[in-house]
């Protein structure tokens, strides 16, 4: 059985998140908080550590953090490479 070399690659959203790793990332949490930081660690649950990060409300940053946990069922979105966003 030979393989389609046309259809597209499936991607693994763990994967592409520890390719991430040392990298700004943006996520939203499910009650709309926002944080913008340096990707450390990922776990598979998508539990995460950032570095340097910043706490953003309504488009407005609110606080910094040398480092804060996330907890990856607390999240709704990540957006991995954001050094373009804010």
């Amino acid at each position: 059985m030979s393989k389609n070399n046309n259809q597209p690659k499936l991607k693994n959203p763990l994967h592409i998140l520890q390719n991430a790793q040392n990298s700004e990332i943006l996520l939203r949490l499910k009650d709309g908080t926002e944080y913008k930081g340096l990707l450390k660690e990922i776990d598979a649950y998508m539990n995460m550590i950032l570095e340097d990060a910043t706490e953003i409300m309504d488009g407005s940053p609110v606080a910094k953090y040398n480092e804060i946990f996330i907890r990856g069922n607390n999240l709704l979105f990540i957006k991995p490479d954001a050094s373009e966003i804010l």
